[in-house]
């Protein structure tokens, strides 16, 4: 079809010629083109990365952390506090620089601002205490459900409690 680019430039260069605003058009084109490839590659460079591990700098090397670790020792904290029922914990960022991301129903009870408060707060000793993180993590803490459609949804459950269990299915229960 082109023997070599420059016959290919030629072509180009010959049926843009007498056609000034199909040239804009191209120039345009490849403008908006270049844009949404520099901000696609803005988000690849920054976008946060799920975590299978945290790697903590210890005395004579590093202690690395699986995550399953680490969802089963936020899922011991939150044992203590009966209003929150853990349905997600996830680990965002760099093996250095962590965010938890817990997933919870609030079956309601003590006012939602305090105790999320105090159930950050024991994460973050938790990280602290028992995982020998200098720096605790970022702790977000995300409700899916709350109140009246936690206790209608267990009532409705406990109703049929002669069908067998599905809730491991679920999008959402597995970790």
């Amino acid at each position: 079809m082109f023997r070599s680019i420059s016959s290919f430039i030629e072509r180009i260069g010959s049926f843009v010629e007498g056609r000034p605003f199909f040239c804009g058009f191209l120039a345009g084109v490849a403008v908006v083109i270049a844009f949404l490839l520099f901000i696609f590659l803005l988000y690849l460079a920054f976008r946060p990365r799920k975590l299978r591990r945290i790697v903590i700098p210890a005395e004579g090397g590093v202690l690395t952390i699986d995550a399953k670790a680490v969802q089963g020792a936020v899922r011991a904290v939150a044992d203590g506090f009966p209003a929150f029922d853990v349905r997600k914990v996830a680990l965002f960022g760099k093996p250095s620089a962590v965010e938890l991301l817990i997933a919870v129903d609030f079956n309601g009870g003590a006012t939602l601002s305090d105790l999320s408060m105090q159930f950050r707060a024991a994460v973050a000793r938790m990280m602290t205490d028992t995982l020998g993180m200098e720096k605790p993590a970022r702790i977000e803490l995300e409700i899916l459900r709350s109140g009246a459609d936690v206790q209608v949804e267990e009532t409705a459950s406990s109703a049929s409690s002669s069908e067998p269990d599905q809730s491991a299915s679920e999008p959402g229960q597995s970790c």
